[in-house]
């Protein structure tokens, strides 16, 4: 009798680097394989980023240290290389047709998580912030200067998730869906008053216990890019969604958020449900170049 195969796990392989480090490696990967950059990018003042501008070149000193960090790593031979699997790992993050992006707040900290996936593969950037709830909303105040690569198979992309997300039991919950017809627990429109806001919602604003959004896109090749998003709210072991809705007639249109109680498992039921739609984007857009 043979013994079943051992199940691969989550996780294949999981690195933690230095901002300067991962710049160079970044870096490496768009100017050897003619990259473009994702939005979604590790950011920080000690990699010469911040707010969403491009990264400043490093000092020699600086990049002298990060070279030595990717070769204690294994993932540099030599000063200015990379290993060429560790260029095609990359590669994924910046050119993948189907990309993840997750956002998350808990407990004073924020978080980022870029994921691309392609071809049964995915890689995950992460990285985490400091960050303050104000009146106008989550306000970061200083970055880690560490990021993590998470390399694993597509069909553990919820697992390999999971793990980066705030760690309560209604957030990372394994997928379930919410029954149909679900009536939203508040709806704000503009007239809603923000000192008397209706319950969950006035709870949420004041003090929710943990905030997640999630991004889904299918970028076929030539073709125009389709996205879907998510957002969610958790308090007190409650989940809510929160999306907006067009109210109104043709002339006369206005914007409301709409907040609903969502089972534990919500998160995960969603996004894999729009990572399938992704799937059947990109064949779609294949099927109709082959015709």
């Amino acid at each position: 009798m043979t013994d079943p195969a051992t199940p691969r796990p989550v996780i294949l392989r999981r690195l933690e680097l230095s901002l300067a480090a991962w710049q160079l490696l970044a870096e490496s990967a768009q100017t050897a394989l003619k990259l473009p950059q994702p939005t979604d990018q590790p950011k920080g003042q000690e990699a010469g980023q911040s707010n969403g501008q491009a990264a400043v070149p490093l000092t020699e000193e600086a990049a002298a240290a990060a070279w030595a960090e990717l070769a204690g790593l294994g993932l540099s031979p030599a000063a200015g290389e990379v290993q060429r699997e560790w260029l095609a790992a990359v590669a994924l993050l910046f050119a993948a047709p189907l990309t993840v992006a997750a956002r998350a707040t808990y407990q004073g900290t924020s978080t980022t998580s870029a994921i691309g996936l392609r071809s049964g593969r995915g890689i995950a950037v992460h990285q985490r912030q400091l960050s303050e709830a104000t009146g106008a909303g989550t306000v970061v105040t200083g970055s880690e200067d560490l990021v993590e690569v998470t390399l694993f198979d597509e069909d553990k992309l919820w697992p390999a998730l999971r793990r980066l997300l705030p760690p309560l039991d209604a957030v990372r919950a394994p997928a379930k869906a919410a029954p149909l017809g679900s009536t939203p627990a508040a709806v704000l429109g503009a007239d809603t008053d923000l000192n008397a806001l209706p319950e969950p919602a006035d709870g949420l604003v004041r003090s929710e216990d943990a905030n997640v959004t999630l991004s889904v896109t299918a970028a076929p090749e030539g073709g125009p890019a389709h996205v879907w998003a998510g957002m969610w709210s958790a308090k007190d072991g409650h989940l809510y969604s929160v999306r907006t809705r067009t109210a109104g007639t043709p002339d006369s249109t206005s914007t409301e958020a709409l907040i609903t109680e969502v089972p534990a498992g919500h998160i995960a039921h969603e996004l894999i449900f729009a990572v399938v739609g992704g799937h059947d984007v990109l064949s779609a857009a294949r099927a109709e170049a082959a015709r």
